[in-house]
């Protein structure tokens, strides 16, 4: 049926309103597909190792690497993608939080687990809606069920109703915000960091910083301010049994159709400037800004050697090189790497080798890591993990989950950090830092304020 993204977002949250697991990813940019999951039948969860698959009243229990799990739940629902549908057609949405890649590298185990969020948690879905922006098309698809036609035309029918889902903001007093780093910490972290630099163990680590305040509004109603203050080409609101995630990410970790494989790193910001000249010259000098410059290159080389992991030889290659790419906030360097996949190399696989982003770790990517668990106190959790879908057939498209909040127990936490070289200033970024995450806080804000 022909609609618009806006009115299958409207119905979307008002026939979802009652229910305790949403999935939403949004193409909030340039973007073609938005796609929504619609009565979970199965739920998976992976800490510490050990895998929990809930579908119905049955629960079974995995062990193992966290993504060989979630392939090993993949499998059993493979599916070929009919012709003609979208490339989500149903499957797996979820995240992969950062602390994943303790199974992949050994690292130590020294910041605090505070939040003890699940290190893998995905929703199973056979029943997805699907907008294409291209043709205003909505699609509603049901897999490996016997009552497809009694599905299809209930929810053909709930899509055609006219809905009126609006948020409901509060009036607060101001909230007192904490930080999981001082500026005097951070200074003393940048400095530690620097004296590694000069040792030769790193070229550039990304240091940062999580934010936590007291949430009073639904954080559904913060996701509608955000879709509307900061469209992001990755953005999404996901809720599982364990928190709720508000996303606008910026940066693809990545994409996987048939055999093609792109990321789609970030590297490089300055804020926007006050009018179209100031933003227009900010944009130029950080294109012209040698450091700036040769911190992107590095870690594109990074992102080139991770998609070779898993690309046939020959087939990597940078398609799109430092471009800029402008937010409600702030400006970035992008570009863009395609290969094509090997034989035999599957999506979670695929996903674990680029996993987590060189872009928000550093380079070379197993010392930084091991030198943020040092000097981090907290686990990341979700932030600089990935969001995204698997379809049954083995597409893939993961997001690195910056600019994303968390909520849980009543508490949003919004994390963002900053690359460290030997010339950085401590100061400017640490304010960098936190001006990353000023969109979600001016979200919330806004939300919680009276009307």
């Amino acid at each position: 049926m022909r609609t618009t993204k806006e009115r299958m977002y409207e119905t979307y949250m008002t026939l979802t309103e009652a229910g305790e697991r949403y999935a939403w990813l949004e193409s909030g940019r340039a973007g073609r597909y938005t796609m929504a999951g619609i009565e979970p039948f199965g739920a998976l969860h992976v800490k510490d190792g050990t895998g929990t698959l809930v579908i119905s009243d049955k629960t079974e229990t995995f062990y193992g690497q966290p993504l060989d799990i979630v392939e090993q739940v993949r499998a059993r629902y493979v599916a070929a993608r009919p012709e003609g549908a979208p490339p989500f057609f149903g499957g797996m949405i979820g995240y992969v939080s950062y602390d994943v890649a303790r199974t992949l590298e050994r690292l130590p185990r020294q910041a605090e687990d505070d939040l003890g969020t699940p290190d893998v948690s995905f929703l199973l879905f056979d029943e997805v809606a699907v907008f294409d922006e291209a043709t205003s098309l909505l699609y509603l698809l049901v897999t490996a069920d016997e009552e497809v036609e009694a599905k299809l035309e209930r929810w053909a029918a709930l899509w055609q109703t006219e809905t009126h889902y609006a948020f409901r903001p509060v009036a607060q007093a101001p909230l007192e915000r904490a930080r999981s780093l001082s500026q005097g910490e951070f200074v003393e972290a940048v400095q530690k960091i620097q004296d590694y630099i000069v040792e030769g163990d790193v070229f550039q680590v990304n240091l940062s910083v999580r934010q936590s305040e007291a949430l009073l509004a639904d954080p559904r109603h913060v996701y509608d301010t955000l879709r509307q203050m900061n469209p992001s080409p990755y953005m999404g609101y996901f809720v599982d049994d364990f928190l709720t995630m508000v996303s606008a990410s910026p940066e693809l970790l990545i994409e996987k159709h048939g055999t093609s494989i792109s990321t789609r790193p970030i590297a490089g910001t300055r804020p926007r400037g006050r009018d179209e000249a100031e933003d227009m010259e900010l944009a130029r000098t950080l294109l012209d800004n040698e450091k700036e410059r040769a911190e992107h290159v590095m870690l594109v080389d990074l992102e080139r050697n991770d998609l070779g992991k898993v690309a046939a030889y020959g087939t990597v290659h940078v398609d799109e090189l430092m471009v800029i790419e402008k937010y409600s906030h702030v400006q970035h360097i992008v570009s863009n790497v395609r290969g094509t996949m090997r034989d035999g190399v599957s999506g979670s696989e695929a996903l674990g080798a680029m996993f987590p982003g060189g872009t928000i770790t550093g380079a070379p990517k197993i010392r930084t890591m091991e030198i943020i668990e040092e000097l981090e106190p907290v686990r990341r959790g979700i932030y600089t993990g990935s969001f995204g879908w698997i379809s049954w057939d083995d597409d893939l498209v993961f997001n690195i989950t910056i600019r994303t909040m968390v909520v849980k127990d009543g508490m949003a936490h919004v994390q963002a950090g900053a690359g460290i070289v030997i010339d950085s200033d401590p100061v400017a970024e640490y304010e960098e830092s936190l001006s990353k995450a000023k969109a979600l806080w001016a979200a919330k804000e806004m939300t919680e304020a009276t009307v």
